[in-house]
Parts: C-alpha cells; sequence; structure tokens
C-alpha cells in the first residue's frame, strides 16, 4: 500500500542545505534502489519526513505528513551573497 504526504516538494537540481524548523528526528532510516537513496526521518510524535536524491539527475524530492517545507532559493538569486539553498523541513 502507497503511503500519501500532504506535503510534497521537488527540487531541480542546485545546492541545498537541509535544516530543521522545529524538534529534530528520534529516528532515521535510510534505502537505497536503482533509482533512488532515500532518508526516512520519524520525529517523537509519529509523524515522517523523507527525503529522496535521485542520482539520475541530482534532485530531491520531499515527502513529510508533519508540515510545510520551506524553500529559500539563494540559488536562483544572482545577487544573494550565499549561492547555497536551503530547505527548511518541519
Amino acid at each position: 500500500m502507497e503511503e500519501l504526504f500532504p506535503y510534497e516538494l521537488r527540487l531541480p537540481l542546485a545546492p541545498y542545505r537541509f535544516v530543521w524548523t522545529g524538534e529534530a528526528a528520534v529516528d532515521c532510516q535510510t534505502r537505497r534502489t536503482e533509482a533512488f537513496s532515500e532518508e526516512r526521518y520519524t520525529h517523537a510524535d509519529g509523524t515522517v519526513v523523507i527525503i529522496r536524491h535521485y542520482a539520475a539527475d541530482g534532485s530531491f524530492h520531499l515527502l513529510s505528513d508533519r508540515g510545510a517545507i520551506e524553500l529559500v532559493d539563494n540559488a536562483g538569486d544572482y545577487h544573494s551573497p550565499n549561492p547555497v539553498s536551503v530547505v527548511r523541513l518541519p
């Protein structure tokens, strides 16, 4: 059975830094397939944040049932002094 996540974000190829906006996860499980590698973070309240990295094109796919995922797109802003985009995980 496929899991459903109300919050989802697909990130194009760019440098990213992932940060937690609240409490960090209490458990992390990793999985690798031919198509992607996955980090599954579980929080104390049972909610989940998943980060998938697709090696073929370097993109990321984020899924969450914890809350909205926020992107600060510094890489797309040529005037930004910091070229690394920040992804704020719930």
